[in-house]
């Protein structure tokens, strides 16, 4: 049997809470909304780990899941997000994609219509 180096109880970092791998920080929160934000354009999923270095691609796809059941992103088909919630403060505060979209005139009046589609409301 060959002996190698025990690593005794000492070797950890005992002061550091242990969290499970699933738990984010508002801060973490804070700084991948900061990094969309601050990207020229539409940033693609898969480009998320060179915006965020600091988290890995576990903690940031539990991020991403979070803000889009919570309403703050959209993430179209093609794998980009698309929209993101302006900053709390800002003038635009309680806009949402459908405030902001650019639409036809054709799909305004789609939307308006009710579920009969006749637009009587009956």
């Amino acid at each position: 049997m060959k002996q190698g180096r025990r690593k005794g109880r000492g070797s950890r970092a005992t002061d550091r809470k242990a969290r499970s791998a699933n738990e984010i920080t508002e801060q973490e929160v804070s700084a991948f909304l900061e990094a969309i934000r601050g990207f020229d354009g539409y940033p693609r999923l898969r480009d998320l780990g060179g915006l965020l270095p600091s988290m890995s691609d576990y903690k940031i796809n539990v991020v991403l899941r979070y803000l889009q059941r919570k309403g703050d992103i959209i993430v179209d088909n093609d794998g980009y997000i698309s929209w993101v919630r302006p900053p709390e403060g800002g003038e635009k505060e309680s806009l949402t994609l459908a405030d902001v979209a650019s639409m036809s005139d054709d799909v305004k009046r789609l939307l308006s219509k009710d579920d009969n589609g006749d637009g009587t409301g009956s």
